[in-house]
Order: C-alpha cells, then structure tokens, then sequence
C-alpha cells in the first residue's frame, strides 16, 4: 500500500500545476515525504484491518465495521492531502520541519486504533439509536466511557492540527527565502488560522467532555461548528490573496509598460 501511496503523490505531482493563486515549489517526492507515504500506509492498513468472519451472522454484520473503516480511511486521507499539498507549496525539507513531520507522523501512527474504535462507535451508536436498542449502546460504552473517548479524540485531534498549524507557520517565517508572493503570504497565514480553529474547537470539545457531567456526553456536537467557521475565514481570505494577486499583476503590468517605453 506504501507504493501505491507514493505512486499516487508522483502521478498527482507530474498532473497538477499548482493552484490559482499559490505556485507549487516542490515537484519531486522528498525522501521526507516518501517516508511520510509509508506512514500513513501503515495507519490505513491498521484501520483496514478485521477479523475474519467465523460465521454467516458475523459477515452479515460486517457492513458496520466498512462504514467505519470507511469513515476512518476518508479522515486519514484528507490528512495526507493536507500534508501532500503543504509539501507542493514550499518543497521544505530542513531540520525544522523534518522534526514537525516526524511528530505528526508518530500522532497519525498513535491515533489509528483510536480512530476506528471512534468510528465504530459513532455507526453503532447512529444504527441501534435509530432502532432504539440504547440498551446496546450502553453496553458498548458507558456515559463515563464515551466523555473519555470524546476527551480522547479530541486531544488527539487537536496535536495533529496543532502540527499542521506549525508547519505553516515554519513556512511563514520562511516566505522571504522561498519568495512568497504577497497571495501566497495571506494563503499561509490563512492555513494557520484554519489549523488553530480545528485546535480550538477539538480542546472546547475535551473540555465540555471532562466537565459537563452527563452532558458531556454530546461533547462532539461541537465539531459541526467547525464547517462554518472555516467557510466564513476561508472566504474572506481567499478574497484578500485574490485582490493581493490582482494588484501584483497590474504593478507588474505597469512596470513592464515603463520598460517598453524607455527602450
């Protein structure tokens, strides 16, 4: 699965150009990134893996481990992406940021059985709900149970954000040295802010969890904040690099016109 991964990030980098507004400094995978591949590899190979069916029951009852491998696999994915495109932009590979990726690699490696409990649960929980067994649901986890799992994701939600928040601010402090355009600055300090939100909301989350009693329990309802805010940040960044962009290019226009008429 390593190979296809790292397949899969050579293809995308030979196809892709860049984005609008952000030029794609690295084209070639790094060894940093290579070993990155295997990494996450070896999170989706855990997420992936079950126990075979001993019976006719248990196989018909495996749909519910798919939806959460699936749900597990498509969170792990979006972070591989993240971590793929932050690598296009700036092609980073010092001693700072071989260690930040060192410390996200360990959190992706530490939470993939975490993961797919969590995911397990959220199916069980949705499906036995709906036909109201909660008799089962308890009996999964407790009330005590499932605010200590939420305290637990969350926390580690928020290191794995918290990482990502640091790499961009590494390649902030590094916009002279990779020649950042004004666009690609607020894009940067975008991606910072966004990171911070995931943090923010992931340590609120804990923290209802651990405190709220038996409240706690809807502890993770808070995650759907998480859309807004981003859309509402997002928007408004994207509108200022956009108009960053626009004035680069008229001032370049414009110098490019002075040099035709002095020649």
């Amino acid at each position: 699965m390593s190979r296809k991964i790292a397949g899969m990030r050579s293809q995308i980098a030979a196809s892709d150009q860049g984005e609008r507004l952000f030029r794609w400094r690295g084209r070639e995978v790094s060894r940093v990134e290579n070993l990155s591949d295997i990494v996450f590899a070896m999170a989706l190979t855990l997420i992936a893996a079950s126990s075979v069916p001993s019976n006719f029951e248990e196989l018909l009852g495996l749909w519910r481990e798919i939806c959460a491998m699936a749900f597990a696999f498509a969170l792990l994915l979006i972070l591989w992406r993240s971590h793929y495109v932050f690598f296009r932009r700036y092609d980073l590979e010092d001693a700072r940021t071989s260690l930040i990726n060192a410390v996200l690699l360990f959190l992706v490696m530490a939470f993939a059985y975490p993961l797919k409990f969590l995911a397990l649960f959220i199916v069980d929980l949705l499906t036995l709900s709906v036909t109201g067994r909660f008799d089962e649901v308890s009996a999964i986890l407790s009330a005590d149970q499932a605010r200590g799992l939420t305290a637990i994701y969350s926390a580690g939600y928020a290191a794995v954000f918290g990482v990502f928040a640091l790499l961009y601010a590494h390649a902030a402090s590094r916009a002279d040295a990779l020649g950042l355009t004004k666009a690609e600055r607020i894009l940067t300090r975008l991606e910072i802010q966004a990171s911070l939100i995931h943090v923010v909301v992931a340590l609120l989350a804990a923290l209802i969890a651990a405190l709220a009693g038996d409240a706690g329990v809807w502890a993770g309802m808070v995650y759907f904040v998480v859309g807004p805010l981003l859309g509402f940040i997002m928007n408004r960044g994207s509108a200022r690099a956009q108009a960053a962009a626009e004035a680069e290019t008229v001032s370049e226009s414009a110098l490019e016109s002075g040099s035709d008429e002095l020649a």
